[in-house]
């Protein structure tokens, strides 16, 4: 039955395994794997938040991983497409489309916040590469980051140039825009990251960080931590917003689901711990505070760099770094969309990008005029802990607290219930033993249960 949606006639597939291994890495480790890590371990723990990160990637983002590919694999299409071939070629219960229309506005309301946030990777690059860390001081830092953020054209101006070039590249199709750009990206990304991590071990305090990320303080346990860390692993995959449902529907007959998640995952969280390797020696060797939180990068990693040898040339190769992971992302996030869009709407595929493109800058808007013309602005003044929630606040609350988390059960629900078992099985490639019968226990009880507990503790807080 899988060979009936790969053989379909006229879908695309990746040019090779290889091409679409690393497209699928870019796209996975992304600023969530650099900015939002080390922030996040900063802030709790450090290397107790690691080791929880690590347990959660293996034991819940991993199965849930398989499971969205294995639909995506299995129904060649895009998201609604795929939920569309299930219900009429699998039996599963028609209520399962209303997962593609989640998953479509989902990603939709995410790329328009996200793409604003790559933009402030874009304004750093520039502003590391112009002289702008030379000496800077932490009060300097702080200025530049709210001046940044007080600015709603320079931010329009930043996202708007990422939408273009997002845009240019999906619009020219899956295997002479996605992959090529990530076939160049992404390893280039690895190059700089390395190199980032052999400039701190050399010019900064890398024992000091080593200790940090790798000493467990169990003291430091609590329900909050092991909440944030499980989070970051499930949902920095993606999982429930449809991306690598979409991607999975590409794949050809020769790559191997269980393979490619292992891989993805395992390169996430090398991407993530190298970084954390790279960033906190600078934070320890100039006696700065890791517990910065979001601002991490953009307030307390400027003064380190300002004070370093050839700090400036490894500030911008940061920010280069992180425009680089911000665009490898966007374009396979917004091919979730396109993909929908082509085999609904008779238009050509660049008019279908860059229209898709100026919509999500459009919503964007509501994210850049939260930082500064709308920061005092509540629209559910009143309403309990939404009472002092900016718009950009309410639409991060609503995707990554409600609909993703939600989406993602929806997946665990349909891989390890709906999908008839022999179906799993064999678009899995696994025979009837101990792999299989692990992950789909832990599919079916585990993911489920866990993205309950979380959403529930999430909800509480």
């Amino acid at each position: 039955m899988t060979a009936i949606a790969a053989s379909a006639p006229g879908r695309t597939h990746w040019s090779s395994n290889l091409l679409f291994m690393i497209t699928a890495i870019g796209a996975e480790a992304g600023i969530a794997n650099v900015w939002k890590f080390s922030y996040l371990a900063g802030a709790n723990g450090g290397g107790l938040f690691v080791l929880l990160y690590f347990v959660a990637l293996t034991v819940i983002a991993i199965p849930a991983l398989m499971a969205e590919m294995l639909l995506g694999r299995h129904g060649g299409r895009s998201v609604v497409g795929t939920m569309r071939v299930l219900v009429e070629r699998d039996g599963l219960s028609p209520g399962w489309k209303v997962f593609g229309a989640l998953a479509i506005t989902c990603t939709f309301i995410v790329m328009s916040y996200y793409q604003v946030i790559c933009g402030w990777m874009l304004q750093y690059f520039v502003l590391g590469a112009s002289g702008g860390f030379h000496r800077i001081t932490s009060a300097g830092a702080a200025a530049a980051y709210a001046g940044m953020l007080a600015n709603p054209w320079g931010m329009l101006g930043y996202s708007g140039l990422l939408a273009l070039m997002t845009a240019t590249v999906v619009g020219t199709g899956v295997n002479k825009g996605i992959e090529r750009v990530s076939g160049v990206l992404t390893p280039l990304r690895f190059l700089i990251l390395l190199g980032l991590l052999a400039y701190s071990v050399v010019f900064a305090d890398f024992p000091a960080a080593a200790r940090f990320l790798f000493t467990i303080d169990w003291s430091k346990l609590t329900p909050t931590v092991v909440v944030l860390a499980f989070g970051q692993a499930f949902f920095s995959l993606g999982v429930g917003g449809g991306v690598m449902m979409t991607m999975a529907a590409y794949m050809g007959p020769e790559s191997s689901v269980p393979k490619s998640v292992f891989t993805v995952a395992f390169a996430q969280g090398f991407v993530a711990l190298i970084a954390g390797l790279s960033i906190f020696p600078l934070v320890f060797g100039y006696h700065l505070q890791p517990t910065q939180g979001p601002g991490l990068v953009f307030v307390t990693l400027p003064v380190a760099f300002g004070q370093m040898p050839y700090g400036e040339l490894f500030g911008s190769l940061l920010f280069l770094l992180l425009s680089f992971a911000a665009l490898t992302a966007t374009i396979v996030i917004q091919e979730t969309i396109v993909a929908f869009l082509v085999e609904y709407v008779r238009a050509p595929r660049p008019v279908l990008a860059f229209a898709t493109s100026f919509a999500i800058w459009s919503l964007g808007v509501v994210t850049v005029l939260s930082f500064n013309a709308w920061r005092d602005v509540h629209l559910l003044a009143g309403v309990g802990p939404f009472a002092t929630k900016t718009p950009f606040e309410l639409l991060d609350y609503l995707t990554s607290n409600i609909m993703m988390p939600l989406g993602g059960l929806m997946v665990a629900l349909m891989a390890g219930w709906a999908l008839p078992r022999a179906v799993a099985r064999e678009t899995l490639g696994l025979k009837d033993g101990p792999a299989f019968k692990v992950w789909r226990f832990a599919v079916r009880y585990v993911v489920p249960a866990v993205i309950v507990v979380v959403m529930v503790s999430i909800w509480r807080s």
